[in-house]
């Protein structure tokens, strides 16, 4: 009986899973949810910038726009995606977001598969529905930005590298593109590239014969083959992704785009004024608990444990790829110094996998005990408490993501609207927005706009080229553009939007430009 039971109750997760997963397709035009506690300006104008390619070729029929910093230069894959489905959906932010739940909807289903090879049953499905309910992933992974994207394809490339072996080269070339796809996705891609490699090779073994009629020189020619073969694969995958961004560069970024693709990077590994390294450390562990306030902090003990005591669970691939992805990611985090919770988003995923691989090395340690014996009572203890930590977690995550769920709010969407239909009952000036979030009120309301601080050569140069009639900024926190702006056009308030819950994003400001 006890197999039906398990299996019942993984059905019963998965389709707790697939009910939170469903949710998060409610409501896609309402506001980011407000009274929380993750920093962050992704939800002002990120979502149009990045699909900025896509939307300028909707709506004034070219992609690329002179003198504004494009992101689509070094970050050419979700465009790419985006102006695809635009073609079937038609442009606008509600199929955006629709894309970007599809595709994590897609990243579930292989961290599902990636989590059954590692541990079939109850676990991958609850890593699953830890994932999915969790109101941080339902947060960001709703968002038209790239890390839901980002998450994708790591986990496209953790499932290959699982199932690849050493003489396998057409999955090796197949990985090595999806590595590629990562990198063009975000630069920042790089860092989680060698948590891949290192799934890649310690999923193979070691392809030695350790009869005990085997010679000792034998062996040890088995070892070197073993260890060649493996290092030619490793740098095969690696050098096809290099291959193909290499080629990227010189095919693809040519002399009107160099500029852009030049500052895009610059701004990707940009440099902050961190603090040291202990203190930063202690800042990121801090900022980690963005991802969940209970389990992060397993996961961070789960990885304590795994060196003093847990050791058996370096053996499984995955638990070091897992631990390397949340390393790099975190370690790029602090190197920038300064904290978006955006980016922690592709690491949600490997710290669920890392608290699933602990509770389950704890299970398998349980098993081995003698049923009556002193240990065995210390470990179903120990078991206890992690399990009650992660049901203490589900519930809260699932309460607050219901929160969210109920409680949609649509200022942005009602403030893109009022500002269209101004325009568009405007007759006399430039139908042209100027607005950092003018990409983001593009996707929203089809309004044509550029930014005022994204560009290549200064805001002076934008006005020039471009000629708004129109300008919407947040005051308090765009006091220099707008005074920049000011010094070339009067500017006349139209309306005013409150948008958001933070001080200075709560007024959406749109101005009327005449030339002086």
């Amino acid at each position: 009986m006890a197999q039906p039971k398990r299996y019942r109750l993984s059905g019963l997760l998965l389709l707790l899973s697939a009910v939170f997963y469903g949710l998060g397709f409610l409501h896609l035009r309402a506001d980011f949810p407000g009274a929380n506690v993750w920093t962050d300006w992704s939800r002002l104008a990120d979502e149009g910038w990045y699909a900025g390619a896509a939307i300028h070729y909707f709506t004034q029929g070219r992609w690329y726009l002179p003198d504004v910093l494009n992101a689509a230069v070094a970050m050419p894959v979700w465009p790419v995606l985006l102006g695809l489905w635009f073609k079937l959906t038609g442009a606008g932010m509600l199929w955006a977001r629709a894309l970007t739940m599809v595709l994590y909807g897609l990243s579930l289903l292989l961290l599902y598969a990636v989590m059954w090879r590692a541990r079939p049953g109850r676990l991958a499905a609850l890593v699953v529905l830890l994932t999915v309910i969790d109101p941080f992933c339902y947060a960001f992974n709703r968002l038209a930005i790239l890390e839901p994207v980002t998450g994708l394809w790591f986990m496209l490339a953790l499932w290959l590298a699982g199932s690849t072996q050493p003489r396998d080269w057409f999955k090796q070339l197949l990985l090595g593109v999806v590595i590629f796809l990562l990198v063009l996705t975000r630069a920042t891609g790089v860092v989680l590239a060698p948590a891949v490699l290192y799934m890649m090779g310690a999923s193979w073994g070691r392809l030695v014969d350790k009869s005990a009629g085997q010679q000792e020189a034998g062996r040890e020619r088995a070892w070197r083959r073993s260890w060649r073969r493996e290092l030619a694969a490793l740098a095969f995958t690696a050098g096809v992704a290099l291959v193909l961004w290499e080629g990227y560069l010189r095919l693809l970024v040519g002399p009107r785009t160099r500029l852009d693709y030049t500052l895009l990077v610059g701004m990707e590994m940009h440099h902050g004024t961190a603090g040291s390294v202990m203190a930063t450390a202690w800042t990121l562990l801090q900022d980690g608990l963005w991802i969940s306030p209970v389990l992060f902090p397993l996961a961070v003990l789960m990885l304590v444990l795994s060196v003093v005591w847990l050791r058996e669970l370096w053996d499984r691939p995955l638990f070091g790829a897992a631990v390397l992805a949340v390393a790099g990611q975190m370690a790029y985090i602090g190197y920038c110094g300064e904290v978006q919770a955006r980016l922690f988003t592709p690491i949600a995923m490997p710290v669920m996998m890392v608290v699933g691989l602990g509770v389950g090395a704890v299970i398998d340690r349980r098993r081995r005990c003698e049923k009556r014996s002193r240990q065995a009572m210390r470990m179903r203890w120990i078991l206890a408490g992690m399990l009650l930590t992660v049901v203490a977690g589900l519930g809260m995550m699932g309460v607050q993501t219901l929160d969210y769920v109920l409680h949609p709010e649509y200022s942005y969407w009602e403030a893109a609207q009022g500002v269209a239909a101004i325009i568009a009952a405007d007759g006399g000036s430039r139908p042209m927005l100027l607005s950092d979030s003018g990409d983001d009120l593009t996707l929203w309301a089809g309004v044509p706009a550029v930014p005022e601080s994204r560009t290549t050569h200064g805001l002076d140069a934008v006005l020039a080229r471009y000629q708004p009639g129109w300008y919407a900024a947040w005051p308090g926190r765009q006091d220099a553009a707008i005074a920049q702006v000011g010094m070339r056009y009067r500017m006349d308030p139209v309306a005013r939007y409150r948008v958001f819950d933070e001080p200075s994003q709560q007024v959406l400001v749109l101005y009327k430009l005449t030339r002086r």
